[in-house]
């Protein structure tokens, strides 16, 4: 590896914004995500949930907008919370032809504790922070991406300690490094000594 020298043309690509957002970006999806997971629930379900938990019931071709996926997609997720009891349709009060979808009370307490991890993982970043961020918004971003790791970019002791809590059978959208891939198989054969 020595051999190889860098290009002089080339700069991180760190200093650009697009990049540093999108790590972000990563970030706070991966942890979202893991989140969801825990409560049994995938990311784009807890998507349609965290909509829905602004109290408003919304017809199927609303939801699609707000979660930026087409209507078929928003249809699905909502027919797989319903067959989960966290949200239910219900009649628009002026359109036979319109059904609207809102949460269940499991649905509202499903999404309280997410969002109670979730503020806590917004006040740690602030706190890791120093507080209310200054300077620029790159600056800010880039920050922020650090203190989360970039979605546990090389933490791998982070990554297999988020993917052993969840409750869901679903593989999420990423793959756990090796190592995290390693220490959950071992985890699980620890397990089954145990039960057996």
């Amino acid at each position: 590896m020595d051999d190889i020298t860098r290009d002089p043309r080339g700069e991180p690509a760190i200093a650009r914004l697009g990049y540093s957002s999108y790590r972000l970006a990563r970030a706070f999806t991966r942890f979202t995500e893991n989140v969801a997971l825990a409560e049994g629930i995938t990311l784009s379900q807890f998507v349609v949930i965290q909509v829905l938990g602004e109290g408003l019931p919304l017809s199927n071709a609303s939801l699609a907008r707000r979660t930026f996926v087409s209507a078929q997609a928003a249809h699905t997720v909502s027919n797989e919370l319903i067959e989960q009891g966290l949200v239910m349709r219900g009649d628009h009060p002026h359109n036979r032809r319109i059904r609207l979808v809102q949460l269940t009370e499991e649905g509202w307490a499903a999404l309280e504790r997410c969002t109670a991890a979730l503020r806590a993982h917004e006040d740690h970043l602030i706190e890791a922070m120093g507080g209310k961020p200054d300077g620029t918004l790159r600056d800010i971003l880039q920050g922020a991406a650090e203190v989360l790791a970039g979605g546990y970019f090389d933490d791998d002791e982070a990554e297999a300690e988020a993917i052993s809590r969840r409750t869901s059978s679903v593989r999420p959208r990423h793959i756990p490094s090796r190592l995290a891939a390693a220490r959950l198989r071992s985890a699980g054969r620890e397990d089954d000594r145990k039960t057996h």
